[in-house]
């Protein structure tokens, strides 16, 4: 009798098992999705080590003011010993439209210290806008979280 139940035991999970486990293909908006979420650490990382050709190369030719984000982030490279860029994936919404532009709406923190251990520390909620060919950087609908801002002081 035991050995009875055992092997039903065994046979009803190998039957469950088998039918949980037909994979499906991910659907082209959760491909997109990870292509936002990879571009979006990758741009964090360039970055973080400064490294401006990787980081323009992450920014699409149609970006608005590119150049002038590429020379923004040369001074900032240049003047700061130690920059960080962190997002928070937890508090992320990714939207994938169709036939729309890919947009990621996030909360993160930045912070720029010089050589000399001056810090200045920012933080904010941006939306990204994301080429759908390639998942690169379109658009800033925000301040850009990549360059300092000056704090504004009450009564000034």
């Amino acid at each position: 009798m035991n050995r009875l139940l055992s092997l039903l035991v065994v046979l009803s999970f190998l039957v469950s098992a088998s039918a949980c486990s037909d994979k499906k293909p991910p659907t082209q908006s959760a491909i997109r999705g990870n292509s936002v979420i990879h571009t979006l650490q990758d741009l964090s990382h360039m970055f973080e080590k400064k490294n401006l050709p990787g980081f323009m190369n992450l920014v699409s030719d149609s970006y608005k003011d590119r150049q002038a984000l590429s020379t923004s982030l040369s001074s900032v490279f240049a003047k700061y010993e130690t920059v960080r860029f962190t997002i928070q994936f937890t508090k992320m919404l990714i939207t994938i439209d169709e036939k729309g532009t890919p947009r990621a709406v996030f909360n993160w923190d930045s912070e720029w210290q010089t050589a000399g251990g001056s810090v200045q520390k920012n933080s904010g909620r941006t939306t990204f806008l994301f080429d759908p060919k390639d998942s690169r950087l379109v658009s800033i609908e925000s301040k850009t979280p990549f360059i300092p801002q000056a704090v504004e002081t009450p009564g000034k």
